[in-house]
């Protein structure tokens, strides 16, 4: 059972394309003052909501850049996890695992892994396969019945 590689890559990069988008608009304002259209008048962005899209965009280029080394593909064995993260590959024991918890807000399900003597968490996402009740989400994946079963077998 392995990470979803298009979620893998959607999550990393959200913010990304989050901040190039907000950073993009007041810009093509002034290049182009009739294309946006802002509270139902056309023309160019006032120098505050420039100021405003531009620190809101240089906000999400920092967070990207702060979060995307967190972000891994995990394959679940029974005995063993293999973990691909920053283009190297290790194999870690189901022992070695500090802690493992669920972003429950957060859809598809997106977990926190911990090793232990390795201080940053590393996250990763499991199929699609889930259950969002008033943004609670719960993992019905295979991959998150396993998380669940070794859990509660090894006391994580």
């Amino acid at each position: 059972m392995e990470s979803n590689r298009t979620y893998h890559y959607i999550f990393k990069y959200i913010f990304l394309g989050a901040a190039l988008i907000v950073i993009a608009v007041p810009l093509l304002s002034y290049i182009f003052p009739n294309a946006v259209e802002l509270n139902g008048e056309t023309g160019p962005t006032s120098l505050i909501t420039t100021i405003a899209f531009g620190v809101t965009g240089v906000i999400l280029l920092v967070f990207f850049f702060v979060v995307k080394d967190n972000f891994a593909i995990v394959q679940f064995g029974n005995q063993s996890i293999t973990i691909k993260h920053n283009g190297q590959e290790s194999v870690e024991n189901w022992l070695d695992i500090d802690s493992i918890s669920q972003f429950r807000f957060i859809f598809p399900p997106l977990y926190s892994l911990k090793i232990k003597g390795n201080k940053s968490p590393i996250w990763f996402n499991t199929d699609s396969n889930y259950v969002s009740v008033g943004g609670y989400t719960m993992d019905n994946s295979d991959m998150g019945n396993l998380i669940t079963k070794k859990k509660r077998e090894l006391g994580i």
